[in-house]
């Protein structure tokens, strides 16, 4: 306004002096601005009405219409207000007045005040204030009318649209007005020849009507006659869009049709049923396992379990019926008819803690219940396979733990499943680690371990033989998961070839003594019978003499005991005095100790009660010791002989020296024939006296540590009974 003051000159003037009562409002509703015929009219002055509302003036009854009025103006729902209304006049009289209400906006359409024109109207007669009221409803009814109103001529032609048809179609009242109804609207995407096809109908229909940006709305409409001096002046067109409603309906009949052909299609079943009058009655069945069971749903809808199903199937299936019937959630059972066994899961439908129905979803689980059989089948045959072979079996996951271990695992090892449950296996020596570990980063590879010969620990401690096959566990998809082994005790063969193997040693060494001997013998009967004739000249040397006979007959026993290996022979046992008889192997071997810079010690308890044994036998038994430690002794050595009782019932013989040692590897394989730590040893001495102690029931254990010597004890049991 500030642009063209000559117009706000002209507006202020004619607010000023028409005999129309008007008044500026703000939009909160108070009185801002009000002419001198607005004072006169309502009888207030200019300084009393700014100190009120404008609500303040209007019939009590009429102030809640008023206020939505204004908001709407302020919506732009509405241009403009005209209606005749009641209002208060200071004297407190009703008058009533024709009030006219707009909007008045700034160059940017926004909002700044209400403009009020009030003009009296009580002075007109009751006729055309009816009629007036008349024109106003008429005109609220088609303005406010929420349903969008096309009026048209008898022709077709559009004379008005209300704002509601003019927010449906997207167009203004002006750019549709004196238009053909069908020109704009089709009917199954063909536009009308005339507008009489869009006028004769009488009952509700259809029509769409194509939006400039192409979208075509879908409209319900109905057709309303406007008739005038009993003559068809032209109809109205009263529409609703049901675009959406149409979507919607046609996404739900799609929907309910897919889901009619997803059960329907369905391998399972899908069934509902209710309890009516004490019995449960189907109200939905179907599926193809409806079909294989040699149903239909007509079979089904509307009965109960007895109509449908043999007496102690029906029976059966009921007791399930009742339990979901009584609120229980996921009931599942089987039940087989004619070879087909199915698997059923029903669950309760509620409304407002009623129950309604119960849902249930059946599946075909006859090829899984054939699996199931040929499975726990084959699971007992490999159980009964596994727990009953004399092989150990364990399986292992992929961090070497324990998973299952069998019967034969339990006696071979002695540890238990429980004990082995998510452990290590607890049975591979320290010294085989490296074994292990390259054994299973070979299983990671995929590789497979056959018959590997090897040796295990046991929960005892001992040692055993064994042979191992290990192969690696995968999935379906091929990954590895684990580890099988299968583990066999070798310990009886591998003792059984050692057997064998000494066996065959003895064999030629057996041979090779008897040819000795023989060889031997002869000469020493000779010069035997020689040194006897010349005993007799040699009066005086009688004690060389029998020094040398005496030596004569300890080389012809040697000799002997070559032949006791090629053929075992006869020994006389008699009570002796086990002292005594080291007394004398010391004093034999004596002489070559002194040569030798070693000391022979012996040692005994005064208590060493006499055994039953073969003195000549023992004699050569610690003379090979003896002879044994002196040659593994360095200069100025010792060796000791300890006799002692050991327990109730044996005497311990201990030879100990502090010679050069003999090293762990070679010890367990002392005592076969032709193994020795000598250069120029041929094993058959220390043999000799495994055989010697074994023949007196005896044992003999050796343990030596390289650089500290050597300690060989020997077991001689103390009873005097005859030997066999």
């Amino acid at each position: 306004m500030n642009k063209h003051p000559e117009m706000e000159l002209s507006f202020d003037a004619i607010f000023e002096f028409t005999t129309m009562g008007m008044a500026l409002i703000s939009l909160e509703g108070h009185w801002l601005k009000m002419n001198r015929s607005l004072c006169d009219i309502v009888g207030y002055s200019e300084r009393e009405l700014l100190t009120t509302q404008m609500k303040s003036l209007i019939e009590p009854n009429q102030v809640r219409r008023i206020e939505r009025i204004m908001k709407n103006l302020l919506g732009g729902e509405l241009p403009s207000y005209q209606e005749t209304i009641s209002i208060l006049h200071k004297n407190l009289s009703l008058l009533s007045v024709d009030w006219r209400m707009s909007i008045i906006r700034d160059a940017d359409s926004r909002p700044q005040a209400f403009i009020v024109q009030v003009k009296v109207v009580s002075q007109q007669s009751d006729m055309a204030r009816k009629l007036a009221e008349s024109e106003q409803r008429y005109k609220s009814l088609i303005e406010h009318n929420p349903a969008g109103i096309l009026t048209c001529d008898i022709h077709g032609r559009i004379q008005g649209v209300n704002p509601a048809m003019e927010r449906i179609l997207g167009y203004s009242e002006e750019e549709l007005l004196s238009q053909f109804i069908h020109h704009i609207f089709l009917q199954n995407n063909t536009r009308y020849e005339s507008a009489a096809g869009i006028l004769m109908q009488n009952d509700n229909y259809m029509l769409v009507f194509q939006q400039e940006s192409g979208e075509r709305i879908e409209l319900g409409v109905k057709n309303v006659p406007i008739i005038v001096n009993d003559k068809l002046d032209g109809v109205y067109l009263i529409a609703k869009d049901i675009t959406q409603f149409n979507r919607d309906r046609e996404s739900l009949r799609v929907a309910q049709q897919d889901l009619h052909d997803t059960v329907r299609r369905q391998q399972g079943m899908t069934l509902k049923f209710r309890k009516i009058n004490g019995n449960f009655i189907h109200t939905l069945c179907d599926g193809e396992l409806l079909y294989r069971l040699g149903f239909k749903p007509s079979h089904i809808l509307g009965n109960t379990l007895h109509d449908i199903w043999p007496a102690f199937l029906a029976s059966y299936i009921e007791t399930y019926y009742h339990r979901a019937w009584n609120g229980e959630e996921n009931v599942m059972f089987e039940a087989t008819f004619r070879g087909i066994t199915y698997f059923t899961s029903l669950r309760p439908i509620m409304e407002n803690e009623r129950m309604v129905e119960v849902i249930g979803s059946c599946v075909d689980i006859t090829e899984r219940k054939r699996m199931e059989t040929e499975l726990r089948e084959t699971k007992e045959l490999l159980e009964s396979v596994i727990n009953n072979t004399t092989d150990a079996i364990c399986v292992l996951d992929l961090n070497e733990r324990v998973i299952s271990i069998n019967a034969a695992h339990e006696q071979i090892f002695g540890w238990s499943q429980a004990e082995l449950a998510d452990r290590t296996l607890p049975i591979y020596p320290d010294y085989l680690e490296k074994e292990r570990k390259d054994m299973y980063n070979e299983l990671r590879l995929g590789k497979q371990i056959t018959g590997m010969e090897s040796v295990r620990l046991r929960k005892d401690g001992q040692l055993i033989h064994v042979s191992i096959t290990k192969t690696p566990i995968r999935n379906e998809k091929g990954d590895i998961f684990g580890f099988a082994g299968i583990t066999r005790d070798i310990t009886e063969r591998k003792q059984t070839e050692e057997l064998l193997r000494k066996s065959d040693k003895l064999s030629v060494a057996g041979q090779l003594a008897a040819g000795l001997a023989h060889e031997i013998r002869n000469p020493l009967t000779s010069l035997r019978g020689f040194l006897q004739l010349l005993q007799h000249d040699l009066k005086d040397k009688k004690h060389y003499f029998d020094i040398m006979l005496s030596e004569l007959d300890r080389i012809n026993f040697i000799v002997s005991e070559f032949l006791v290996i090629a053929k075992p022979e006869a020994i006389t046992y008699k009570k002796s005095d086990l002292v005594t008889i080291l007394q004398s192997v010391i004093a034999l071997l004596d002489t070559q100790a002194v040569l030798c810079n070693v000391q022979l010690v012996l040692e005994f308890q005064s208590d060493i009660p006499e055994i039953t044994c073969s003195e000549m036998h023992l004699k050569q038994l610690f003379i090979n010791l003896i002879k044994n430690a002196m040659e593994a002794m360095p200069k100025d050595g010792q060796i000791k002989l300890v006799i002692s009782l050991h327990g109730n019932d044996q005497i311990r013989v201990r030879t100990q020296d502090n010679g050069c040692g003999i090293p762990e590897e070679r010890l367990k394989r002392l005592g076969e024939p032709f193994y020795t730590t000598k250069e120029k040893g041929t094993g058959l001495g220390l043999m000799m006296c495994f055989k010697i102690v074994e023949a007196h029931k005896g044992t003999m254990t050796i343990q030596s540590q390289v650089g500290y010597g050597t300690t060989i004890d020997v077991f001689l049991p103390t009873y005097t009974g005859e030997h066999n």
